[in-house]
């Protein structure tokens, strides 16, 4: 249980909720919303002065609760496929947080309609595309909304809201959903950088890296702690390596600079997290009651979460373009030192492994294009009146389609890189010529031999062709479920 407090929500939090881990609304959080409730000014409510300010309605006089439900309706305009049932959960959890601020005028009934939804696992179908990140996910929530206050009406088994005018803007006034997507973002870029590093050992391992390209003081002298780390995570998984030693000829970029370009993903992740945890636990919500004033800022406004998705789209792109040039390298028998081209000892008519990069390559393409930054558009909105927005949404869902592709890719390596360290153990070798020659029989580090047994309890080394298809959604499903890491569970 969970006990959600308005302070204290983190990304892997988020993702054990997105898999169905319940919550509660914290206490204290409960006192605050009730005393800043109470301090709501008397007579015309924010939603009526808010409509008649950037609709241009009179709704003054109109019965609050059909006000409400108007104001409701009138925002749900969402298209395209629904958000996953995960995100869904995040994003209500997500907007609890932001209420249990105390500074949004609201009552705490406004979260604990939330809290019960979740418990009883009630979760309203809501379309992923229509809002701009800017007033807040006014569409996805506004699905959400509906169904929190029994406008569907459809019955459930939790108690509906009856909302004030101001609940009934709180509930929809936020960047709530955006956040849960970016956390869930950052939740599964952790597991898929944990994922790189160790099947960049196991590829480091195939082609007998120089262990120059993971010596400490180089990298100490550089100074960034990304790359100090990722470098020492490669010797600890190399430990006892008698392929990947000092003085061998220097390697290509791919795999020379892996901890250089994966240590700037790690900086890149940690900033993301700290961006996206802040929103979290922040006052995302306008306007604000403070000390029985309203006060109007800009805190709907998605741009934190769009700058740091679209930073967390480029920093996974990285990830893809690196382990596809190392995949091809393992295809290539003039690059992968003594290795058979495209992996595959049988018979002369074998494609062997050679379609899996090409499917790596189509991944990492998409990856690019996907990259292309989100928060760079603006189109204005309600007449001018909201005429610079973040695209926050889009960015987090294209961060999230990266790291399907990204996790497809990796998988792509790891099954080549177990193909090629099996070869090794076996002592099979293949000259310049792809004729094969006796080799020394090799003996892995033993944490490589641990990642290539991952990969080898699902998929069978190959002798000859079959079809790939198979293998490479088992591969993936390894990567999703954490199977190369220290962190296994639910995607």
């Amino acid at each position: 249980m969970i006990a959600l407090d308005g302070t204290a929500l983190d990304c892997a939090q988020i993702h054990r909720i997105a898999s169905g881990e319940p919550v509660t609304l914290a206490p204290d959080a409960r006192k605050r919303m009730a005393a800043n409730a109470a301090r709501v000014p008397p007579g015309e409510s924010m939603l009526e002065t808010k409509r008649a300010l950037i609709v241009g309605a009179d709704s003054h006089g109109l019965d609050p609760d059909a006000l409400c439900r108007e104001f409701i309706r009138g925002h749900c305009a969402g298209v395209g496929p629904d958000l996953p049932v995960g995100a869904v959960r995040g994003a209500m959890a997500a907007r609890i947080n932001v209420l249990a601020q105390g500074l949004s005028g609201v009552r705490p009934e406004a979260a604990e309609v939330l809290v019960s939804m979740l418990a009883k696992n009630v979760h309203p179908r809501v379309p992923s595309q229509g809002s701009v990140g800017a007033a807040g996910d006014l569409a996805p929530l506004a699905h959400i909304a509906w169904v929190a206050c029994g406008y569907d009406g459809a019955r459930h088994d939790f108690e509906p809201l009856r909302p004030t005018p101001k609940e009934a803007l709180a509930l929809i006034n936020g960047c709530s959903v955006t956040a849960a997507l970016a956390a869930l973002a950052v939740a599964r870029a952790e597991r898929l950088f944990d994922t790189a590093v160790g099947v960049t050992a196991m590829t480091m391992e195939v082609v007998r890296a120089d262990a120059g390209a993971i010596d400490e003081r180089p990298l100490v002298a550089r100074g960034h702690p990304g790359a100090i780390a990722v470098a020492a995570e490669l010797r600890r998984l190399l430990s006892g390596s008698t392929q990947v030693t000092q003085g061998r000829e220097a390697d290509a970029f791919s795999i020379r600079c892996s901890a250089t370009v994966l240590g700037a993903v790690r900086d890149a992740i940690d900033a993301v997290r700290t961006t996206v945890e802040r929103e979290l636990n922040g006052a995302g919500d306008n306007p604000l009651l403070f000390d029985g004033q309203w006060i109007e800022a800009g805190n709907f406004h998605g741009a934190p979460l769009a700058l740091a998705m679209d930073h967390l789209k480029v920093a996974l792109t990285h990830i893809a373009t690196l382990s596809e040039r190392r995949t091809f390298r393992l295809t290539y028998g003039h690059l992968s030192r003594g290795l058979p081209s495209f992996l595959v000892p049988g018979t002369g008519i074998n494609s062997g492994f050679m379609l899996a990069q090409y499917t790596a390559a189509s991944l990492t393409s998409e990856c690019k294009g996907l990259a292309h930054p989100a928060s760079v558009d603006t189109i204005p909105t309600v007449q001018h009146h909201e005429d610079h927005v973040s695209m926050g949404p889009i960015a987090a869902r294209g961060a999230l389609r990266i790291l399907e592709c990204v996790a497809d890719v990796l998988a792509i390596e790891a099954i080549l890189a177990a193909q090629a360290l099996e070869l090794r153990e076996r002592g099979l070798a293949w000259d310049k010529d792809n004729t094969k020659v006796d080799a020394i029989p090799v003996t892995l580090a033993g944490e490589v031999r641990r990642l290539k047994d991952v990969v080898r309890a699902q998929i069978p080394f190959w002798e000859d062709d079959d079809v790939l298809h198979p293998l490479l959604q088992r591969s993936g499903g390894l990567v999703r479920a954490g199977a190369f890491t220290r962190a296994e569970g639910p995607w």
